[in-house]
């Protein structure tokens, strides 16, 4: 694959690919779990301050799940993406590997049953080699 196609695959939704890439890093280090533990004492702190109001509760049972699902989507999005571009890498392998089964390129695609057909064949050559003994052992 050139660079044209990989750069043109890559700028389908560019601005939300790099949004979303950044916004699930940063979710999952540390410094999103210090902001949040701040936000709940910031939260708690305002509860106690205005005597837990009505408004005060709604913008954690409203305000949570609305960004638990947003967050769900920009998460989804780059597990897709990533998820894509590894099973790409891994064809490419497979295709440029001598002896490799073609069969196996987007293996992903397969039905179940195939799959499992495809298991059975895979535990039946790792057993078959296991007992081989090798010329070394001898």
């Amino acid at each position: 694959m050139d660079d044209e196609a990989v750069k043109t695959a890559t700028e389908d939704h560019p601005r939300f690919a790099v949004a979303a890439k950044r916004l699930v890093r940063f979710t999952g280090s540390g410094w999103a779990m210090a902001g949040t533990v701040v936000l709940v004492a910031v939260w708690a702190a305002v509860g106690i301050g205005t005597g837990f109001a009505r408004g005060w509760e709604l913008v954690m049972t409203a305000g949570v799940p609305i960004l638990t699902l947003l967050l769900l989507i920009v998460v989804q999005h780059t597990q897709n993406h990533d998820n894509l571009a590894m099973q790409l890498k891994l064809d490419e392998l497979i295709r440029a590997l001598e002896g490799g089964q073609d069969e196996m390129i987007r293996v992903e695609d397969a039905s179940g049953d195939h799959l499992e057909r495809l298991e059975r064949e895979f535990k039946a050559h790792v057993e078959e080699t296991v007992d081989e003994p090798t010329s070394a052992s001898a």
